[in-house]
């Protein structure tokens, strides 16, 4: 099964976790990592156990909120180094739920795309008068 990632500082991934266990119920295989007081070797060392102690040989997608931050940085350094880990920032409670709602129904090499669409369909705009 294709595993998630919710990566961030603060309390910011338990909380998108919580939204979506209220919602859907529980989620196999959807972990949320705060990596605050982590410096970036401890944040590398806690996710690489992750991938090696849990059942993802089937793809990890970590999901980050800002490109180019530690979070990001270490996610990246982890996805260039084990096969089958993809980094998406940006995230939003649409990628979650298209996470565990459409995950069995996707391989992994493209599911990165459909997620990426649900989330950015999921930010509009609406202007009243």
């Amino acid at each position: 099964m294709i595993g998630c990632l919710i990566l961030s500082h603060g309390d910011v991934a338990q909380a998108y976790l919580d939204a979506v266990r209220q919602i859907i119920g529980e989620c196999e295989h959807v972990y949320a990592m705060n990596c605050q007081h982590l410096t970036p070797k401890l944040l590398y060392d806690e996710i690489a156990h992750l991938l090696d102690s849990k059942d993802l040989e089937d793809g990890l997608f970590i999901f980050v909120s800002l490109r180019g931050g530690t979070c990001w940085n270490v996610a990246a350094r982890i996805a260039n180094q084990y096969g089958k880990v993809e980094v998406l920032s940006g995230i939003n409670l649409s990628i979650v739920l298209s996470f565990v709602s459409k995950r069995d129904h996707y391989r992994f090499e493209e599911f990165g795309e459909v997620l990426l669409a649900d989330g950015m369909r999921a930010i509009s705009r609406s202007k009243h008068k």
